[in-house]
């Protein structure tokens, strides 16, 4: 695992070490690289992880700021009272908001239980869970969601799951899970792109979005893109790969291009034989299909629910406005997808408050941050739990060997 990875935010080495038995650590000592990761520790590891709490802690208060800041300058100053807007909630659909929440964490854990089961790799659903909720916290804890894919192959790793398989399972549910939230994304923004134009009325920002939304669809394809490009067009892509890692090379971007080239493939080559694996089982494939399907239509749906929830009597519940709201949430997802700040803080929040003016008159401050604490903030706590409920286990196992 790449040692900038590791050093992410909240010590990430440590917690997942602390999430494990001392027999899952003996497991995971085949690891060399990984094992020298983890024991890394000098003031450059301390001071990246400091400067990486503060870089995060900052970009949501300012988040927080600027979507206060802006609600009130779209509503004219109008932004109803947090009592005001308790008093008018619709609780029906405020109640609706939280089960999609866990429905989502559902639907994402049995992902990865679906595909152990399928490669035989033999895990539990409890291990299903917690990768699920791990990769959802440091991917919103760090720049670009960096930081979930590799901590989830650590954590499957340190049970016990060799590093090959470990890839296979996460970079699986990767291809699967992208494929389908893409093809969603696309029919939504090509057959429903009337309500971008019915919702943001100013030219500029219609604009914005339209364009920066169909750029970050490309960016988002790039990736799965390559990964299909190594099954279906091998040696093509492997040479474009040589190219690269040359020019890369040459330019002192990459230090040893052979050894990036041996272990890109060999984490392509488990990913094609775990692929390979899902194919020859159809029920496997196709349950992990749907799976694909019903998670990311649910987050998609999520702002809807809280829309009308924090609205109250004044919106009218209607399919047309669940599918406008899902292609508008579509339409920001995308345009801010190259946006550094961690779970896109501040972008995210702004650009969607750009498409509810018209329908979240008075109350938009307490809809985007309803909608935001649920899909975002909720993880994180989540998270912070983990971490420190682990933590204090570890401990206590430490103090019990030192007795």
């Amino acid at each position: 695992m790449d040692e900038k990875q590791n050093n992410l935010i909240i010590e990430p080495s440590e917690e997942i070490a602390e999430a494990t038995s001392p027999q899952d650590n003996a497991e995971g000592a085949a690891c060399p690289a990984t094992e020298a990761a983890t024991q890394t520790a000098d003031p450059r590891t301390k001071s990246n992880k400091i400067w990486g709490n503060i870089f995060f802690v900052v970009s949501i208060a300012l988040s927080l700021y600027l979507i206060y800041g802006l609600s009130k300058k779209a509503g004219s100053g109008s932004e109803k009272s947090f009592v005001e807007v308790w008093s008018n909630v619709n609780y029906n659909y405020l109640i609706l908001s939280v089960a999609a929440l866990l429905a989502m964490m559902l639907l994402d854990s049995l992902k990865y239980y679906v595909i152990m089961r399928a490669t035989r790799v033999g895990a539990s659903y409890s291990t299903a869970l917690k990768v699920g909720l791990l990769g959802k916290y440091y991917d919103y804890i760090t720049p670009f969601s960096s930081g979930g894919q590799p901590m989830q192959i650590y954590y499957l790793h340190k049970k016990g799951i060799g590093g090959g398989e470990s890839s296979a399972v996460i970079f699986v549910k990767f291809a699967f899970n992208m494929s389908m939230w893409l093809t969603i994304c696309f029919c939504l923004m090509v057959f429903n792109r009337d309500a971008l134009l019915q919702y943001v009325t100013d030219s500029t920002q219609l604009k914005v979005f339209q364009i920066a939304g169909w750029i970050g669809f490309a960016v988002n394809c790039a990736l799965p893109a390559l990964i299909v490009s190594c099954v279906f067009l091998p040696k093509m892509t492997w040479a474009i790969t040589r190219w690269v890692l040359f020019v890369g090379h040459k330019l002192r971007i990459v230090k040893n291009k052979d050894i990036v080239y041996t272990r890109a493939k060999s984490a392509v080559d488990d990913f094609v034989r775990a692929y390979v694996s899902m194919l020859k089982r159809p029920f496997h494939s196709i349950a992990l299909a749907l799976l694909c399907i019903a998670e990311p239509l649910l987050g998609m749906i999520l702002p809807y629910f809280v829309v009308v929830a924090i609205g109250g009597s004044a919106v009218v519940p209607s399919s047309e406005l669940m599918f406008a709201i899902m292609t508008l949430n579509v339409y920001v997802q995308m345009s801010v997808t190259v946006v550094p700040t961690p779970g896109n803080s501040g972008a995210m929040e702004s650009a969607f408050m750009m498409t509810l003016v018209s329908v979240s008159e008075g109350v938009l401050f307490w809809t985007v941050f309803s909608w935001r604490f649920l899909s975002y903030y909720s993880y994180i706590i989540i998270g912070l739990i983990f971490v420190i409920v682990h933590l204090i286990k570890n401990n206590r196992k430490k103090k019990t060997l030192l007795n």
